[in-house]
């Protein structure tokens, strides 16, 4: 293993570390209601009251500015002429919307001199009417189809000509508004930079200061939640894998230390045939069974909440790590069998018996090491794929870990849990990815002979 194996790997790692991460983000601003606080989507009679549409523009524009999301998404951004035209004339927050939309579509003139006059006329105007106007506006600003954004200019005209004497000057305004079309060169688009003034920079430092962000569902720490279940999850993985591993490798040793014994056969073909069920099934027999025998998964904890070692040491924990030991025996015994098999046949592997080496001795100084390469792929995906085999166990033995957890942020629609777990997993895999990778250069005996 080279200084420029090693560093390249490590550029590699952060270099794809830092892409994940990104996407991650940009799928997460895709979320629904991620740019509105929670209960703003459901019925205004539930949680805001009978609110109008003024009233929840401002609870969404106070919302956006308190949690920073009214900045730009990134370092750069194209803008259209237009909208940056009309970010000169620096309206009030409730008519920010319909005047960039006005400016856009019919000049910066006109759609100035309509705003002085609005402003104006809101100082006596009745405020039923205020708000009927700006809702109007809203609706025209938010219109796409020229079929409906020539209804509500329409509507707007006339609203505006049954008001009283002194609001006829606002409806000339608005008339000669919408009598021009801005010109084309509105629509084109300009390039802005932002510097460090933007979400993607503050997310992306909270990020490496372990800020994950704060649950919708009860306001806690998002790192606080996933590191609780991690307790579970970890537990779980551990009391799996590891006694998986080593049952996988003495088993795959005596397959081919004994190929023709009838206990071999018999244990080939009970491989074979759990490898085949599905991992629900094997956890639900062994949940059975246990509970046949008088188990019971209520083992409350004595004080405050539990460590590593207390949770690994529960009769739930314990059940859901040999249901995952069930899940990882049959395949990686089989492969690593398969493997040591085509490695023992080998000419090196001749030639050492040739020279006065034992069969069982032959194949762990030189079969096993070669045979262990192509089971790191192999071992890797494993390791990978324990989460699905965590979220199983999980649920069927109600226990609060990272599956039980994604499943309940999701249907709670607790998108920042959701976003911090989808996170983790993928730097999870990552990692393993990585490790394999590095294992590769030290393991392969190609690799230590070039050395």
């Amino acid at each position: 293993m080279t200084l420029p194996q090693v560093s390249l790997r490590v550029l590699k790692f952060f270099f794809t570390l830092w892409f994940t991460v990104s996407c991650v983000f940009l799928v997460s601003r895709l979320l629904p209601s991620v740019n509105n606080p929670r209960g703003l989507a459901d019925a205004d009679s539930t949680v805001y009251g009978t609110s109008n549409q003024n009233t929840l523009q401002k609870i969404t524009s106070d919302y956006l500015t308190r949690t920073g999301y009214n900045r730009p998404l990134f370092y750069f951004s194209f803008q259209l002429k237009g909208l940056e035209t009309a970010e000169n004339i620096k309206p009030m927050a409730e008519a920010t919307r319909w005047l960039s939309a006005a400016v856009l579509r019919h000049g910066v003139v006109p759609s100035q001199a309509f705003y002085k006059e609005w402003q104006n006329w809101k100082k006596t105007a009745p405020p039923e009417k205020v708000n009927q106007l700006q809702e109007h506006l809203q609706r025209w600003a938010g219109a796409e189809l020229n079929e409906e954004i020539s209804s509500l200019k329409k509507m707007i005209s006339r609203f505006l000509q049954t008001t009283s004497s002194d609001e006829n000057s606002l409806s000339k305004t608005w008339g000669k508004l919408i009598s021009q079309n801005a010109p084309l060169s509105y629509h084109l688009p300009l390039l802005r930079w932002h510097g460090k003034d933007n979400v993607y920079h503050a997310w992306l430092s909270g990020l490496l200061q372990g800020d994950l962000g704060t649950s919708t569902v009860d306001y806690k720490p998002v790192y606080q939640k996933i590191g609780s279940a991690l307790h579970v999850s970890v537990g779980l993985g551990l009391l799996g894998l590891l006694p998986a591993l080593l049952a996988s490798y003495l088993l795959g040793f005596a397959f081919t230390l004994h190929p023709t014994s009838v206990y071999t056969s018999v244990l080939r073909h009970f491989l074979y045939f759990l490898d085949s069920v599905p991992g629900f099934m094997i956890t639900l027999v062994v949940f059975g069974i246990y509970f046949l025998a008088g188990g019971s998964l209520l083992v409350p904890f004595s004080s405050g909440e539990p460590d590593l070692l207390q949770t690994m040491g529960t009769p739930p924990v314990l059940l859901g790590g040999l249901c995952i030991a069930f899940f990882i025996i049959p395949h990686l015994t089989l492969q690593f069998y398969h493997s040591l098999q085509t490695q023992s046949r080998s000419l090196y592997t001749r030639t050492a018996m040739a020279k006065g080496l034992s069969y069982r001795r032959s194949l762990r100084v030189h079969a096993l090491p070669n045979a262990l390469v192509p089971i790191l792929t192999l071992l890797s995906e494993v390791v990978i794929g324990l989460v699905s085999g965590v979220l199983i166990v999980e649920i069927t033995f109600s226990l609060q870990g990272i599956g039980s957890l994604l499943v309940k942020s999701i249907l709670s629609n607790d998108y920042p849990v959701v976003v911090g777990i989808t996170l983790f997993l993928l730097v999870f895999r990552l990692a393993v990815t990585t490790f394999t990778d590095f294992l590769y250069l030290v393991l392969d005996p190609r690799n230590q002979s070039n050395t």
